[in-house]
């Protein structure tokens, strides 16, 4: 009776351990959202973290950082944000298409020096993005292709092949080649096998890339800020960083500003998230299988 009183008391305390450290887990993740939203509709100005602006009154509630957002920038917000939208989106189908055939080449077809190529492949994407700014910066200038939408599409399209092209490449390695030797037998060509069998096969992985690779351009600064001279073209990170500092003439803090800033330029990558959630577990999942 006592061995089972015993045990029976440990599994409850394990259980208790596991749920309050699951609960401090994701207070401790969802603080720093709590904070962004309660900041960005403070009229406080944000010296210290206080109880009074971790919990604020009704009173002390606004909407002016959003205003200031909305109808104060120096540039439209709305066309800022279609601007990121089309860098972002653009970079995401393009580069993904190509890194679908990238992987289905990698992993499906065995040429010489496909070990070496793939290796090199990972060491290039060692590398930190920024050392190409100026690389792209000369090439795209001799072209005349700076401060236009193509110039900043073709290096974000270029950036997402080497990490999606490996995840795409380790995903196809986990699906049996009878799959794609049973269409071929059915007639499909090597091309149709891989749109009309492979393809599909690869959603899960396909939505965490294009995921991936839309939040790359869609929140880049470093190489938009080279690329881009005109206001017009404008993405909402060069946005935000032109405009923080102007936000005290609108009767709202800075802190404020930026953090309103924030919820709303996140909006479109929790959409995109919610949009391809059921894929994109599975691809973090499955996406990370040895390859071969």
């Amino acid at each position: 009776m006592k061995t089972r009183r015993s045990r029976r008391a440990m599994r409850l305390l394990r259980r208790v351990a596991t749920h309050a450290t699951l609960i401090v887990a994701c207070l401790f993740a969802l603080f720093p959202v709590y904070f962004m939203v309660v900041t960005s509709f403070s009229r406080l100005p944000l010296e210290s973290i206080t109880a009074q602006v971790l919990f604020p009154k009704a009173g002390s509630l606004t909407l002016a950082s959003y205003q200031s957002v909305l109808y104060h920038s120096s540039t439209p917000f709305a066309t800022m944000l279609m601007n990121s939208l089309i860098y972002g989106g653009s970079a995401a189908v393009v580069g993904l298409l190509l890194a679908a055939f990238t992987g289905f080449a990698l992993s499906k077809f065995n040429f010489p020096g496909r070990r070496t190529f793939i290796y090199f492949v990972l060491v290039i994407s060692l590398f930190p993005s920024f050392v190409l700014i100026l690389p792209f910066y000369l090439m795209f200038a001799n072209l005349h292709l700076i401060d236009m939408y193509i110039g900043l599409i073709i290096p974000y399209s270029a950036g997402t092949i080497v990490f999606s092209g490996i995840l795409v490449k380790n995903y196809m390695d986990s699906i049996p080649d009878d799959i794609e030797e049973a269409a071929l037998v059915d007639g499909l060509t090597r091309t149709g096998a891989f749109f009309r069998v492979l393809l599909p096969l690869c959603l899960p992985i396909l939505a965490l890339a294009a995921l991936l690779a839309f939040i790359g351009p869609y929140t880049d600064y470093a190489l938009a800020n080279v690329f881009l001279t005109s206001p017009n073209m404008r993405t909402l990170a060069l946005g935000l960083f032109a405009d923080y500092s102007q936000t005290n003439s609108v009767g709202s803090s800075v802190y404020g500003v930026v953090t309103a800033f924030g919820l709303l330029m996140s909006i479109p990558i929790f959409a995109v998230y919610i949009l391809f959630q059921r894929y994109i577990i599975s691809g973090l999942t499955l996406g990370a299988v040895t390859g071969k």
